[in-house]
């Protein structure tokens, strides 16, 4: 198996902390670091300097720093939980104008939540949209109403010792189309489905790993904020960047399911004023999709890219965001991964959504 040398993956977490500083405390920081380290592996980003270990996982990661695995995993699920327990208190009619746990404390530790106000109904709405945009079911319905081609997956309990044997690695598992291959790999052992005799945390071979069903572009979560901000309000935008902030965590947590999208449809059961129709949804997800001639050239922030402060203008890609959907004016600098200027990208929405309303395509 290729995975990381542990001097590599201290020298670009080290990295990491000089370099960059987030709009979070020093805790969830590192939890974030943790996981961007995990994608530098993987492509021979960072540290890593060309040099990819496709296998590398969070666990690796985190023994190799010297973690407890049971705590780190719990700290990502208490985010992931203060979320959940936000939307439910919402539901049972509090008015929780701000996006803040029980003690007060912003939601994954941002300072900018203690400030901003939002509607706790319309950030329901933004937690269920942004649930299921990941869901490779409703993107394939997306796909045949819209005569598009975006692929998708999910994560899978998967034994690496299983994986090895058949000849398989995490890459070919994370970027190929295997949706017709799942029941072979059921009825070999790679996928995992009686978890009942199973101790997760004490297995050495056992991981959560993606496993794309289809081939193709996905989802941009900038594009979420914005569009779900544009079309609705700045409240649904804020909940559908919690949904991917839950997303991001639960890569590495206690339970072993997708919870973004679990909290979707506890949303649409207990929640009677959610009213978005599934019209509704796929229009959305469509709107965000990234299409196939603009590979690269849409910005898709992960939860560090998200609140990655810019050195130059001392704000952050989801404060750019709020800025430009509260008509408040906003420096130009470029945000994500694919290095993308925010005044174009915010350019780029608005078109996009001004063609749909036109065509309906």
């Amino acid at each position: 198996m290729r995975v990381a040398p542990k001097d590599l993956i201290w020298r670009d977490f080290k990295r990491l902390q000089k370099k960059e500083d987030l709009m979070t405390d020093p805790a969830v920081e590192d939890l974030l670091f943790i996981q961007t380290i995990e994608g530098h592996s993987h492509n021979g980003d960072g540290a890593f300097r060309g040099h990819k270990f496709v296998d590398t996982t969070i666990n690796d990661i985190v023994e190799a720093l010297g973690r407890d695995v049971f705590v780190v995993r719990s700290k990502r699920q208490m985010l992931i939980d203060e979320i959940y327990e936000y939307a439910e208190r919402v539901i049972d009619g509090e008015k929780l104008t701000h996006l803040v746990n029980k003690n007060g404390r912003p939601l994954m530790r941002c300072p900018l939540f203690l400030e901003w106000e939002v509607n706790p109904e319309d950030v329901l709405k933004g937690l269920y949209l942004g649930g299921l945009m990941d869901d490779f079911s409703v993107r394939k319905k997306v796909n045949e109403r819209f005569h598009i081609n975006m692929g998708g997956g999910k994560p899978y309990l998967i034994d690496f010792r299983v994986m090895e044997q058949m000849g398989l690695n995490g890459e070919i598992l994370a970027h190929g189309d295997h949706e017709d291959k799942l029941p072979e790999y059921e009825k070999k052992g790679l996928i995992i489905t009686d978890t009942s005799d199973i101790d997760f945390f004490k297995h050495p071979s056992i991981r959560f790993q993606y496993i794309r069903h289809k081939k193709g572009l996905g989802v941009s979560d900038d594009a979420a904020v914005v569009v779900g901000g544009l079309l609705y309000n700045l409240s649904v935008g804020l909940g559908a960047y919690l949904a991917d902030a839950i997303d991001t965590l639960d890569k590495y947590s206690l339970k072993f399911i997708e919870q973004d999208d679990k909290l979707a449809h506890i949303i649409k059961k207990e929640f009677p004023e959610l009213h978005i129709s599934e019209d509704e949804v796929l229009s959305f997800i469509y709107l965000i999709a990234i299409p196939e001639d603009m590979e690269g050239k849409v910005p898709d922030c992960s939860q560090r890219y998200f609140l990655q402060i810019d050195k130059e203008t001392n704000i952050t890609a989801l404060e750019s965001h709020y800025r430009f959907l509260t008509n408040k004016p906003y420096p130009y600098f470029k945000i994500s991964y694919e290095n993308i200027l925010n005044a174009d990208f915010y350019e780029y929405i608005k078109k996009r959504i001004k063609t749909f309303n036109k065509n309906g395509v």
